[in-house]
């Protein structure tokens, strides 16, 4: 219950700060995406929140419209323009988001929110649609770094999907504010680090905790 006001009181007033500060950004990313391609400012899409309950959720829009604008996991080279492809890579894109955290869709750190056809929260994992969608996760941080290697939507289900899958369902068990802290600030590290050019990084070390915990599992089982 205290945790849950710290974190929303957290996210409305850094959201709004960040609003005010980066408004700048707002205006020259909505110029450069209206220059470099015909077609609407955002990319809109329903997604799945807090409960399963749908909400718009908002981004700039990074490549160019075409008569089917089918979701992807990865971007697609052919659609994506020179101004997209540089917002996509500072997370410039994901701006608007702001707003559907100011406005309860989501939080600035919980689970990436998938698409209403997504099976990716289903089974074992149906237990990240209790906690509400968030602008960063240690998903989406080893999504930036691996995931943005990735040209071939389907190898990209198959390879980067189930790992997803068990660093939401980690943070899911192990939510704190002081986790969300840490995400926020590795996150912007990343941002940083890779709009500076660096390419190589250390595995996120959730993925040897999960390992660990497997390995024991494991152990438990065999012994019975």
């Amino acid at each position: 219950m205290i945790y849950s006001f710290v974190k929303r009181f957290f996210d409305i007033f850094l959201c709004a700060s960040a609003l005010l500060v980066l408004s700048p950004f707002f205006l020259i990313a909505a110029i450069g995406v209206k220059v470099s391609s015909s077609g609407p400012v955002f990319y809109r899409s329903d997604r799945v929140g807090k409960n399963g309950v749908p909400f718009h959720f908002y981004k700039f829009r990074s490549m160019h419209e075409t008569e089917n604008n089918k979701h992807m996991c990865v971007a697609d080279a052919e659609r994506l323009f020179p101004f997209g492809k540089f917002i996509r890579k500072t997370k410039i894109d994901e701006l608007p988001q702001l707003l559907n955290v100011i406005k309860g869709d989501m939080s600035i750190v919980g689970p990436r929110p998938m698409t209403m056809a997504s099976k990716m929260y289903t089974g074992e994992f149906e237990r990240v649609r209790a906690v509400r969608p968030g602008l960063t996760s240690a998903a989406s941080l080893y999504d930036y770094i691996v995931g943005d290697t990735y040209t071939d939507n389907d190898a990209y289900k198959r390879e980067v999907y189930p790992i997803k899958q068990k660093l939401e369902l980690y943070y899911v068990d192990n939510i704190s504010f002081t986790y969300d802290v840490s995400l926020i600030f590795r996150t912007i590290y990343l941002i940083v680090a890779v709009a500076l050019g660096k390419k190589n990084f250390k595995e996120i070390p959730e993925l040897a905790k999960i390992r660990a915990s497997e390995n024991k599992q494991e152990v438990v089982l065999n012994e019975l």
